[in-house]
């Protein structure tokens, strides 16, 4: 066996000393090859200070550190996700586990154990910690059917080929939970083993406290609701630049956000003035999924303008923004065979380049506007397009930007509205749509910390992600939309942002696979 440790640590000095003689008594003799990692949860006493200095003349410890106490669970996923083994050892960092038990439990470990978990013998915890342990283990038993014998003891070993399909959310105790319920889910074969419980004899637990249960019953909540919602298992990305076209310096930022970043597709803007450009640069990309992004405000048209009068004002353009071109539709002033004939033309413009496009989607959402929508699906169904944008954004908090937060939440509101009234019609015609959108509250307005925050907090399934990279902010002046084009393109590619999804387990797809896998 060749095994990983991990040990979550908070405020732990005291029992630092005989962590690594412990281990080291556990592996002899039965472990071929291991590691030790761990983690500080922003400890408040010598902890941290101690790991480093047990890392610094011990190759096989490491030590990594959170800036600040973020909980049980998160601690725990950061060691799994540091570990390299074939197998890996959840163990609390005060040894509830003596040595000699370990290694019994450890040489029971066979061809068939994915998931070897201990469960107590006895009680040395007191009563109320026994009702409490009680009361939680039915609980988890009644709500999800897992039937395990004791769901939090901290001693739990999963083989890494299980381990890698496990997308962990919990930062709190639920954690054990969590971990044991998705590797049921993926039918993993678990053993149970009986372990002697053995008190801490220094440091504190606050296993029990008021605050620590909360923040399980929080987190439980949580995880039925994404359960039900179907998005448990690992997190799908598909990160697409808007309107690939609309200037050269907007295709510049894509084109770097593509190949040095995050980006998988990019949606062309056929009235945009660089479409040529983009195309351009799109024919030299072929691994660059592409959609289509259809324009109703704040460019010029694709047909003649003569030809879509209740569409463009007196200068042959598209109203300034999706509000005015609101206020218009409801008025009944514009007409619908102007929309599809301008729609249409804007395709036949994509399609006359010789370009394949995956999916559709629209400048500032209009796409699903009640009335429009229907238009855009036929559309996709007369040109053989499988996929459409569901910009439902059911996460996410505004992060700046031109708008005032009140007005943008009444804005998303009415958004979800319409993403709402439409999904049965996109779900009627086959069309694939993404479980899940980030972008509209924060949109042009992508930094690194929202970025990482964004992907930490995925749910599973598909998710678009909605950016506006450009080379340089200097184009306010030509589309005063409040964007930072320059601050999302440092995001898209920046260190710290990839390795949140690599620590996240975020894998990054496109409306091009989706579909194919929506097919099979």
């Amino acid at each position: 066996m060749n095994l990983s440790f991990v040990y979550p640590i908070y405020n732990e000095q005291d029992n630092l000393p005989r962590l690594l003689p412990e281990t080291r008594r556990i592996a002899q003799g039965l472990i071929s090859d291991y590691e030790v990692i761990l983690v500080d949860d922003g400890s408040t006493d010598r902890s941290g200070e101690l790991i480093d200095e047990i890392a610094s003349r011990c190759p096989e410890v490491r030590a990594i550190h959170h800036g600040r106490n973020r909980g049980l669970g998160a601690a725990i996923t950061t060691g799994l996700s540091h570990a390299s083994k074939e197998f890996v050892l959840y163990m609390d960092s005060d040894f509830p586990v003596s040595a000699e038990e370990a290694r019994d439990a450890l040489s029971q470990v066979d061809a068939d154990t994915d998931l070897l978990i201990g469960y107590r013998l006895g009680r040395a915890e007191g009563l109320r910690r026994e009702i409490m342990s009680w009361v939680y283990n039915r609980l988890i038993r009644w709500r999800y059917g897992l039937r395990v014998r004791d769901v939090n003891f901290a001693f739990k070993l999963i083989r890494r080929s299980i381990l890698d399909q496990i997308r962990l959310r919990s930062e709190g105790s639920f954690i054990d939970a969590e971990l044991l319920l998705e590797a049921a889910r993926l039918g993993a074969r678990i053993k149970e083993i009986g372990i002697h419980y053995h008190p801490r004899t220094a440091g504190a637990s606050t296993a029990a406290s008021a605050r620590v249960v909360w923040r399980i019953l929080g987190e439980m909540q949580r995880y039925s609701r994404r359960l039900r919602a179907g998005r448990i298992g690992p997190a799908r990305l598909i990160v697409n630049a808007d309107d690939f076209g609309l200037c050269s310096e907007v295709n510049r930022g894509i084109v770097e956000a593509y190949e040095r970043g995050l980006v998988t597709s990019a949606s062309l803007l056929p009235t945009g003035a660089a479409f040529d450009e983009a195309v351009a640069l799109a024919r030299s990309r072929p691994g660059l999924d592409l959609g289509l992004h259809l324009a109703l405000t704040q460019t010029t048209p694709a047909s003649p303008p003569a030809s879509i009068p209740s569409l463009v004002d007196r200068s042959g353009r598209f109203p300034p923004d999706w509000r005015a071109f609101v206020a218009r539709y409801f008025s009944g002033r514009v007409r619908r065979e102007h929309v599809v004939r301008e729609l249409r033309a804007q395709i036949a413009r994509v399609q006359r380049a010789g370009l394949a496009i995956s999916h559709l989607d629209s400048h500032q959402h209009v796409h699903m506007l009640p009335g429009l929508l229907p238009i855009v699906v036929g559309l996709a169904a007369e040109h053989g397009i499988g996929a459409m944008r569901y910009p439902r954004q059911t996460a996410g908090a505004q992060q700046g930007g031109s708008t005032s937060r009140l007005r943008r939440r009444a804005e998303l509101a009415a958004l979800d509205a319409a993403c709402r009234l439409g999904a049965p019609l996109l779900k009627r015609n086959g069309l694939f749509i993404a479980d899940g959108f980030r972008g509209f509250s924060e949109a042009g307005q992508w930094n690194e910390q929202s970025l990482a925050a964004a992907l930490a907090d995925l749910d599973g399934g598909v998710t678009e992600l909605c950016c506006h990279p450009g080379v340089t902010d200097g184009i306010e002046d030509r589309f005063p939309w409040g964007y930072r084009w320059a601050q999302e393109l440092a995001a898209l590619t920046s260190h710290s942002v990839a390795a949140a999804a690599a620590e996240n387990f975020v894998t990054l797809t496109t409306y091009r696979e989706c579909i194919d896998n929506h097919r099979r």
